[in-house]
Parts: C-alpha cells; sequence; structure tokens
C-alpha cells in the first residue's frame, strides 16, 4: 500500500466518520452487554496418578525376602494402553450416571436457563424429537437429558510425559462443580475397585485350593504307602549307596576269580612238581655176608657124607637113601636161590623237596577252596544285588512318578493358594481404596471464572468495533457515486489533479 492510498482511506474513514462511530458503538455495546449478562462458568480441575502394583504386599508364600533377584514389589511401568483406559473410564457415563443418582441440578442452572433456555433448546431440538417420533425412537426423560448435559461438559487428557489423567469440569455453580467431581472420582475409584478384583475369584480360588489340598493329601499319601512299601527314602541317596555296594562287591568278586584262577594254575604246577619228584630218598646202602648159606653149606656137606656112607651100607633106593636126597636136594635148591655170598642193607627217609613241595600243594589246595568258597559266595552276593538294584530301579520310577504327581499337585494348590491370597488382599486393598490409581489432584475450588473473559472480550469487542465501523464507513462511500478528493478523481478517471477549489461555507 502506498502513501497515496493510505491517505485515501484516512480520509475516507475522517469524513464517514459518523457511520463509523455508530457502528462501532453499536459493535461495543452489544458485546459489553453480552459479557456482562453472561453467566459465569466456572473449570473444577483434578488430577488422578495411574501407577502399577501401588501396593503389593508381602501375602503370597512366593514372594519371600527382598532382595535383587526377587523383590518384595515389583513396579512395572505404566503403557499408554493403561493412561488412555483411565482417562475413558474416569468420563464414561456410567461413573457419571452414578455420581448424578443423589445430586441435584445446581441452583445457578436453573435460574440462567429459565424460559428462554427452554425456549431455545425445544426449538434446537425440534427436528430431532420430530425424527425420534417418526420413527418411534425411544424418549429421553428429563433427567436423562441432564445427565447427557452434564457429561458433554466433562473432559479428560493425559498430561504429556507423566503418569497423570486431567479431569475437568464446567458448571455455572463453582460449588456444584467441584462436589460432582468429587462424587464423580469417588464413583471411578468404586468402579476400578470393582473391575480390578471380583469378590467371586477369592470365593472360586478359595474352593479350587481346598480341593486340590485334597488330591495333594491323596497324593503325598500314595507316595508314603510306596516309601513304606519298598523302604526307598532317598532314591538318589539309596541308589547311590547301592551302585557303589554292588561295584565294591563286583570288584571283590573280580579279585577273587583272578586269585583263584592264579592259585588253581600253581596247583596244577605243583601237582606236576609232586608227581615227578620221588617221595623217599635212600639215607645209608650197607652189604654183609649171608649167613643163611653160611650155615646151609655145612649142612649140605653133612647130608652128602652121611649119603655116601650109606650109600655104602644101603640100596640107592632104599628109604633112607631118598629121604637122604630128598634133603640134600631141598638144600641144593635153597643154595641155588642164595646163590649170592652178600646181603645188602639200605635204609631210607621223606625227601624234603617233596615235603615241601606236598605243604605248598596242600595250603595252595586250601587257597582254592577257600577262594571258590568266597567266589561263590561274592557271585551270590552279586546275583542278589543285582536283582535288588533292578527292583530299586522299578520301584525307583514308581516312587518318582510318585513324587512328580506330589510336587505338581503342591505347585498347582500352592499356585491357587497364593491366588486366593492375592484376590483376598485385593478385595481388602479396594475396600480399604488402596488402588493403583490415586487422586493425586483432588477437585479444586475455582475462584475465577473462565468464561466470559471480561479483559480479552473488551479487547476483541473494541477491535470488532473498529473493523466493522471501518467496513460501515467504506460501504457508504462506495455506494455514494460523489468524489469528495483529488486521489478520488485520480481513482476514477485515471487524470491527475492540477488544483483544488473548496467551496466557501
Amino acid at each position: 500500500m502506498d502513501l497515496a492510498t493510505l491517505e485515501y482511506w484516512l480520509e475516507v474513514l475522517f469524513r464517514r466518520r459518523e457511520i463509523d462511530l455508530k457502528v462501532a458503538a453499536v459493535v461495543m455495546t452489544v458485546v459489553v452487554v453480552t459479557t456482562l449478562l453472561t453467566p459465569p462458568l466456572y473449570e473444577s480441575t483434578a488430577k488422578v496418578l495411574i501407577q502399577d502394583n501401588l501396593a503389593q504386599l508381602l501375602v503370597s508364600p512366593g514372594l519371600q525376602g527382598n532382595s535383587p533377584a526377587r523383590p518384595s514389589a515389583v513396579n512395572n511401568p505404566v503403557t499408554e494402553q493403561d493412561l488412555n483406559s483411565e482417562r475413558d473410564l474416569v468420563v464414561s457415563s456410567y461413573p457419571v450416571a452414578q455420581a448424578l443418582a443423589k445430586l441435584e441440578p445446581p441452583q445457578a442452572d436453573s435460574m440462567v436457563g429459565g424460559f428462554a433456555k427452554d425456549t431455545l433448546r425445544f426449538v434446537l431440538n425440534l427436528p430431532a424429537t420430530s425424527y425420534q417420533a417418526l420413527h418411534r425412537a425411544p424418549k429421553q426423560s428429563a433427567r436423562e437429558r441432564w445427565v447427557s448435559e452434564v457429561w458433554q461438559r466433562l473432559s479428560s487428557w493425559v498430561i504429556r510425559r507423566s503418569n497423570l489423567v486431567a479431569v475437568e469440569f464446567v458448571s455455572r455453580d463453582p460449588n456444584w462443580a467441584q462436589d460432582f467431581l468429587t462424587r464423580l472420582l469417588d464413583q471411578y475409584l468404586d468402579l476400578h475397585g470393582g473391575l480390578t478384583n471380583d469378590p467371586r475369584a477369592m470365593r472360586f480360588f478359595e474352593a479350587q485350593a481346598q480341593m486340590l489340598q485334597e488330591r495333594l493329601r491323596r497324593s503325598e499319601e500314595r507316595l508314603r504307602a510306596l516309601q513304606l512299601q519298598t523302604g526307598i527314602t532317598d532314591i538318589a541317596d539309596q541308589r547311590r549307596k547301592l551302585t557303589t555296594q554292588l561295584t565294591s562287591v563286583e570288584d571283590d568278586y573280580n579279585r577273587t576269580q583272578a586269585e583263584l584262577a592264579a592259585t588253581m594254575t600253581e596247583v596244577r604246577s605243583l601237582t606236576q612238581q609232586d608227581r615227578a619228584t620221588p617221595r623217599q630218598v635212600a639215607k645209608e646202602i650197607r652189604e654183609e655176608q649171608n649167613l643163611a648159606l653160611q650155615q646151609l653149606k655145612p649142612e649140605v656137606m653133612r647130608l652128602e657124607s652121611e649119603r655116601a656112607e650109606l650109600l655104602s651100607r644101603y640100596q640107592p633106593d632104599s628109604a633112607r637113601i631118598k629121604e637122604i636126597e630128598a634133603k640134600l636136594d631141598a638144600a641144593r635148591a635153597i643154595l641155588a636161590r642164595e646163590d649170592r655170598l652178600e646181603v645188602q642193607e639200605s635204609s631210607t627217609t621223606l625227601n624234603p623237596v617233596w615235603v615241601a613241595i606236598e605243604t605248598n600243594l596242600r595250603a595252595a589246595q586250601a587257597k582254592v577252596a577257600a577262594a571258590q568258597a568266597r567266589e561263590n559266595a561274592l557271585s551270590h552276593e552279586v546275583r542278589s544285588l543285582r536283582q535288588k538294584l533292578d527292583g530299586f530301579i522299578n520301584d525307583g520310577v514308581e516312587i518318582e512318578r510318585a513324587q512328580r504327581q506330589v510336587q505338581a499337585d503342591r505347585e498347582v494348590y500352592l499356585s491357587y493358594l497364593r491366588k486366593g491370597e492375592e484376590a483376598r488382599a485385593s478385595h481388602a486393598l479396594n475396600q480399604s481404596r488402596i488402588l493403583d490409581v490415586s487422586v493425586a489432584q483432588p477437585p479444586d475450588f475455582p475462584l475465577k471464572p473462565i468464561s466470559p473473559k471480561i479483559s480479552v472480550n473488551l479487547m476483541s469487542g473494541a477491535l470488532l468495533a473498529l473493523i466493522l465501523g471501518a467496513a460501515a464507513a467504506c460501504w457508504e462511500e462506495w455506494r455514494d457515486p460523489k468524489a469528495y478528493s483529488p486521489i478520488a478523481i485520480t481513482r476514477a478517471t485515471g487524470f491527475n489533479t492540477i488544483a483544488v477549489i473548496y467551496e466557501q461555507q
């Protein structure tokens, strides 16, 4: 915009100042009157803090001492979904209706509304009423409409980068706004407590815990009966001891077998040596003359002499001669057999080598007998221990199965017991209003109205008055066909003005 144009518009405003001032005055008057007559609106605000596990107490058997590995209370971060859910829940229609159940409408609304307000509402709602009547839609009662109007004046939002939800309510009456918002938060806490905990859950967990306790008792009785029947109390320890005992006996059995084989080899060697070694050895050998021959030869000579004498007197076939010849033949036969003149005499004794071999053989045989007896005993013991170990393994499978059943029943029972305790504690916490949501800032009492804002309205009214006054002056100038200034002539004809002659009054 150049300087000439600015001067033109300033001239127009000055020339049309009368209409400008009238329009500005009317506009300013309307703004001031409207501001002064508009009832004030008060806004009550409250803040709700959302947390997770705000009061997790040590009520569960699974929660032991506080430690970094297993802390007593765990604070989990609140998600955006949690905040949005609580924001929508706190301003939902149900807690609003519950809060208004025993609350009367504020006096300020009834005084300000009056007949004009009812008339305006009727006119505005006439199309919707006609549509509902045409389609036979259900009608709202006066209180339902009031609840809907109150609900529309309620708002909430999540404060950025925090766990706070702000709740805001606008009303003509500051006391009523604070009272309603307080009742609404009370209803919200009750609703939240009912949603997070159901007394039926506590009764359900208690009934399940009793049933599972009975099942656990039966499992423990079965395990105890198996332990009494099999004598197994500690499977791992008893199996280790039995395996160690079997290993030790097997080692003894193997050593006994090795000793028996070595001893039997020794017995066979000693037996061969015993057979090859003479039992006795000659101690002394002595040769002497045969006394029988020495005595028999003179007798033979005597008999021969007597025979020769008898032959001289008797016949050869006489009995006397035959008798002497018979004696002589017998003596000669003896001499023929005992032809040696000397006799050997010898003495013997036990062979000491044979005695040593025999002694060692008897000791080895005794050792073999003892080793065989020990081998038989150890073999029987090994078979007995293996049978016992096999039976122990079979019984151990049953014991382990029973133990797993007891452990499973115990874990399920303790799980339901914990859930029951947690449900009971949660119910008690809800009854005491100890929740994971809390009112961080109670509803405040609004001291200053939020509407109307007099200074803002007056400044806006003044600006609007200036704009509309200028617009009215421009409109009046546009409707007048006369040219009142050189600039107007130039704008209308395109020619520059040489001189201006003012009319004298």
